[in-house]
């Protein structure tokens, strides 16, 4: 069970960022403790929005390096 976790993790980095992303929302918009203790919702919203991006460029790049088809062409 957990060798399957890791092989899904490793073989869909976007589709994994984007369910944290998705898990992040859920926690800022369902759990009013987090408000409070950022000081207000547009604090949540943006660090929420700041951690997708983070999450979503690292992603892609994962991606984009294992996919490039010009990769073992160049040598590099």
């Amino acid at each position: 069970m957990f060798n399957a976790i890791r092989t899904f993790v490793r073989e869909n980095p976007v589709r994994v960022r984007a369910g944290v992303g998705a898990l992040l929302v859920l926690l800022g918009q369902y759990v009013p403790g987090v408000a409070e203790f950022a000081g207000s919702e547009a604090v949540v919203d943006g660090v929420t929005l700041a951690l997708l991006v983070l999450l979503g460029e690292s992603a892609s790049r994962k991606v984009a390096a294992k996919y490039n088809p010009y990769r073992n062409v160049t040598g590099q």
